[in-house]
């Protein structure tokens, strides 16, 4: 699995941020996207809240199954890209800059879905802790929260492989930005911890790449 240490440095420039998200997750980013976007708009009229929407593609698949949509991203570059790019209007989406540690700003129970896609995973433990946590708060009865991210590969040769292939993405992502992002250890233990419910998770790259949805009781 190669990292997605150079997420920041990506998003530097949103020109080259689609076509680097698929080099590094090796082609897979398109299947994790529209999974996303399937596991949190069930309803005509959902009302999603998206964390770190990026050049918003994310967004635009939602909007396609007729979500509204208030994507926040703390990037300015990447929500005037998302804005260039989907052209939607505001009854359909709202473009708010702002970063994820910042949604404890909206109101509890305010959204069928929460999404943070590509994002966890750039956090320290106590931050991820504190935004699914609040992500949890602003669902919904019977609403979902859904994750995707790099997570610590299963034990054996595959996490072996998975530090190799790391070596030299994490090597340009500190030269480049001074920090590295790091695979989430144990994605299911920490979304057990907001006291939602889970779902089987999808993965992908020998399971480094992982869909998490956790729902809320009714």
């Amino acid at each position: 699995m190669s990292s997605l240490a150079l997420m920041r440095w990506l998003e530097g420039s949103p020109g080259r941020y689609d076509a680097g998200m698929q080099a590094l997750t090796f082609g897979r980013v398109g299947r994790l996207h529209a999974a996303v976007a399937g596991a949190a708009v069930v309803s005509l009229g959902d009302r999603v809240l998206e964390v770190g929407c990026g050049t918003g593609t994310v967004t635009a698949l939602m909007l396609e199954r007729g979500a509204r949509v208030t994507a926040i991203d703390q990037a300015p570059e990447m929500l005037e890209q998302s804005r260039s790019r989907l052209g939607a209007p505001a009854v359909e989406v709202e473009w708010i800059e702002q970063t994820a540690a910042e949604i404890d700003r909206f109101a509890a129970g305010s959204y069928q879905a929460v999404v943070l896609s590509l994002c966890l995973s750039d956090m320290s433990p106590s931050e991820r802790a504190f935004v699914l946590a609040q992500a949890a708060r602003c669902l919904a009865p019977g609403g979902r929260l859904v994750v995707a991210d790099e997570v610590r590969a299963p034990s054996g040769w595959r996490r072996v492989l998975q530090g190799v292939m790391r070596v030299p993405q994490a090597a340009a992502g500190w030269l480049l930005v001074g920090s590295v992002s790091r695979p989430i250890p144990d994605l299911q233990s920490e979304l057990r911890a907001t006291g939602l419910s889970l779902a089987e998770p999808r993965s992908w790259l020998m399971g480094t790449l992982s869909l998490a949805v956790a729902h809320k009781g009714a």
